[in-house]
């Protein structure tokens, strides 16, 4: 089952969906700021991301990002940011040619794109980057860096009509099928 094209257009940012007439949303928070019961789709990954014709294949050492620009996103969330990679992985004698900030995450990955530097990729956001190669990972992912946040499906109260069970259905398949696993976790 596909949505239908009613069913594609771009989501509200709302803090809840009760009172708002908004039958379902996918919310980018940590497991205490969702309803109870809420599926868990996936969580945040973040990983180095490039182009590939940037010629970086990997980041194995503080060396390797000598001559590179980091490209960052102006956001809140440390994880997002490379002081925090680097100084997780004990790398802060690092030192890039330089640095673009971006308020934008579409502009960080666009710069990516264009083999203006290294960015920090939300790997399940740009999972189709990666999928075809328009975009190489250069370190794995590190588990728990990211403070419990994830991506949730989260439901107006009270019973969905059929439509939206369906919807949310397809949703939670597709989140399944994406991760490799049967099903999403419920919180």
């Amino acid at each position: 089952m596909a949505p239908t094209s009613a069913s594609r257009r771009m989501p509200m940012i709302c803090s809840s969906v009760s009172g708002s007439g908004i039958d379902l949303a996918i919310r980018y928070a940590s497991a205490r700021h969702v309803p109870p019961g809420s599926p868990r789709l996936f969580d945040e990954v973040v990983v180095p991301v490039a182009s590939p014709s940037l010629g970086v294949d990997a980041l194995r050492s503080p060396r390797a990002l000598s001559g590179l620009t980091l490209l960052e996103f102006e956001e809140r969330y440390p994880w997002l940011q490379w002081g925090h990679w680097l100084e997780s992985r004990g790398w802060q004698s690092a030192r890039p040619r330089g640095s673009l900030q971006f308020n934008q995450y579409d502009l960080v990955i666009q710069a990516a794109l264009a083999g203006q530097g290294v960015a920090l990729g939300r790997r399940e956001l740009i999972r189709p980057m990666l999928d075809d190669g328009r975009l190489v990972a250069l370190a794995p992912p590190r588990r728990g860096e990211t403070q419990g946040y994830a991506y949730w499906l989260v439901r107006a109260p009270g019973t969905a009509r059929p439509e939206v069970e369906r919807v949310a259905d397809w949703i939670m398949r597709e989140a399944a099928q994406q991760a490799g696993k049967s099903a999403p976790r419920r919180r």
